[in-house]
């Protein structure tokens, strides 16, 4: 269990830390969109800072559920199949699937991004104060649906790793950005 718990606590240090690095870029760039439909790279960073926002909900009243279940007496057991699930996950960062948004996950391109940059400190703060509380494998006591990808019923810890590879998929998508921007100087 703490070897999840580890790889989790990564993948959140890993993908906070290279969001961080977004902020330090040059406006042009954060404001680039390469067609009038796509987004920019301030405007993904704002549509990360949303999802985690609902992501969180879920996870925070999930890790009471599971913390009272512990006190109540219930054991942590591992579903077989708990290893794979994770594998499964990983897809999520990926640009192998069609992901339809919720309209309230729409970003509107004009948060400020020092709020935006303070959002995501926030929200890593919490996502690493849920996994503090879950020491014990107690995030394995509570499942919650996930329909993205087919994903079915995630534990907390499984959450908080859809969450990471969320924010991958979007990383993933501004350093594209990045290179279309980059490639489009070098043509005027």
């Amino acid at each position: 269990m703490r070897n999840v718990i580890q790889v989790v606590r990564e993948a959140l240090l890993t993908n906070f830390r290279e969001l961080d690095n977004w902020f330090d870029k040059e406006p042009a760039l954060l404001d680039f969109k390469p067609d009038r439909d796509q987004w920019s790279i301030r405007e993904v960073l704002e549509h990360i800072t949303l999802t985690n926002y609902f992501l969180l909900l879920i996870i925070n009243k999930s890790t009471r559920r599971a913390l009272d279940r512990k006190r109540n007496g219930h054991a942590v057991v591992l579903p077989a199949d708990y290893e794979e699930k994770f594998s499964q996950i990983d897809v999520i960062s990926s640009k192998s699937f069609g992901w339809v948004r919720p309209e309230h996950m729409e970003p509107t391109g004009l948060k400020d991004m020092q709020e935006v940059k303070v959002l995501l400190k926030q929200q890593y703060a919490q996502c690493m104060y849920n996994l503090s509380l879950l020491k014990n494998g107690e995030g394995v006591l509570v499942f919650t649906n996930m329909s993205v990808n087919h994903l079915g019923k995630l534990d907390i810890y499984q959450y908080i790793y859809f969450l990471t590879k969320h924010i991958e998929r979007h990383i993933r998508q501004m350093k594209r950005l990045e290179k279309e921007y980059e490639e489009s100087a070098v043509l005027i």
